[in-house]
């Protein structure tokens, strides 16, 4: 095999990489992306966590009676991939995105505090997490 066929096989087998120059792969986990809490509609939205190293956040945040909306967003002057996956849970409760991508829960009591957890990490472009496309 000559070294022009080994660079073909070589670039056909290349991976996405990151500004950083690592890797890209789905599933990997996404550090330093901020969680953020808005009150549904027109809320302020405000950081309520930032990513650790292995994409899990965790957040206790007091509320008040309401719809919230939680969101992901590169931290300022960090760049991050736009093919985020968020899995969030409150309260130990799996929360999923509604139709429009949102992920929107509401708030019973009229004040009290929430826990919020989860990881961001990459998704591939058809939405599988970690898996070779067919």
């Amino acid at each position: 095999m000559t070294s022009r066929f080994k660079l073909i096989a070589l670039i056909g087998l290349a991976l996405a990489v990151s500004a950083s120059g690592g890797a890209v792969n789905a599933g990997e986990p996404i550090p330093g992306v901020d969680v953020k809490l808005g009150k549904n509609p027109g809320g302020s939205v405000i950081v309520v966590a930032t990513t650790d190293r292995e994409g899990r956040f965790s957040a206790r945040v007091r509320v008040e009676r309401g719809e919230y909306a939680v969101s992901t967003a590169c931290a300022p002057r960090r760049a991050c991939p736009p093919n985020r996956l968020l899995t969030l849970s409150i309260d130990g409760q799996p929360v999923r995105p509604d139709a429009q991508g949102l992920y929107l829960f509401p708030v019973g009591a009229s004040l009290g505090t929430v826990m919020l957890s989860g990881r961001v990490e990459i998704f591939d472009r058809w939405g599988r997490q970690g898996e070779t496309p067919r």
